[in-house]
């Protein structure tokens, strides 16, 4: 009875396991695959989609895995494995949050009133000479900015990228002038390629033409802190101006930003 009665609770439990494998799996596959519709694949949500379809196989199998990992044969071996890989996947995601929060700190650190600063907004994909939506955010957070601090005079930072007719600098400066920023305040950096560059080519504009050092990064909220530590390893205090990431692209920008801030800080 009690041997039955502990093969019930297991095969519960198994069940129960199963479920909420296959429906974590579920989640993000269709989470990750949400910007796919508006044409957003980067190695941010093809990773969120490639580890959430290994989660819901591995739901899918979780019976016959269970009574894998409990079969006498190399039951030691096996069961070193999986704590293996338990710590593996629970470290993961304690990193992700340690990495969250860093984003989180990034994006809070704003300009504080009246302080002289030269403004920087980074470029993201242009859809020929249109701006992306994620392009589009930061043209609208530098505007908001630009129109509550008339003296400041911004860079828009950003070459030309592949299946681009104009740089991503010239794509922002049009995007600014068409919202009612006079054209005399917005400097063109279209050379760069990274994030790096970004601040490194829009500093030698700085020197060129004697603006405030301090820098207003204009960029999505999950990139500010990034950002900053790479306008800070250059020498520049930076602060931070957040543009809200759309919700239909967002799982496609935070999973490649995790995997990017990862190789910034330990590769």
């Amino acid at each position: 009875m009690r041997e039955q009665g502990e093969n019930k609770m297991k095969r519960k439990s198994t069940a129960v396991w199963a479920a909420v494998l296959i429906t974590l799996g579920l989640a993000g596959l269709a989470w990750f695959a949400v910007p796919l519709g508006w044409g957003v694949l980067n190695a941010g949500n093809a990773a969120g989609l490639l580890f959430s379809a290994a989660v819901l196989a591995v739901g899918a199998l979780f019976p016959q895995l269970r009574r894998w990992f409990e079969a006498e044969r190399l039951r030691k071996g096996k069961r070193a494995a999986l704590r293996i890989l338990q710590l593996a996947l629970a470290l993961g995601i304690l990193w992700s949050a340690v990495l969250t929060g860093c984003m989180i700190q990034g994006a809070a650190d704003s300009v504080p009133p009246g302080e002289p600063v030269t403004v920087v907004v980074l470029g993201s994909k242009v859809n020929g000479t249109e701006p992306s939506a994620d392009l589009q955010a930061r043209i609208n957070a530098a505007y908001a900015f630009l129109v509550q601090n008339p003296t400041c005079k911004a860079i828009a930072s950003g070459g030309k990228g592949a299946g681009e007719a104009i740089s991503e600098a010239e794509a922002i400066r049009r995007g600014l002038v068409r919202l009612g920023i006079d054209e005399n305040r917005v400097l063109l950096e279209d050379q760069s390629t990274s994030t790096l560059e970004n601040i490194a080519f829009s500093q030698k504009i700085i020197r060129e033409h004697k603006l405030p050092p301090k820098l207003a990064i204009v960029t999505d909220e999950y990139h500010q802190f990034r950002a900053g530590r790479v306008a800070e390893g250059y020498g520049s205090e930076a602060y931070a101006v957040p543009a809200h990431t759309p919700w239909y692209i967002f799982s496609a920008c935070y999973a490649r930003e995790l995997l990017a801030l990862t190789n910034f800080l330990i590769l």
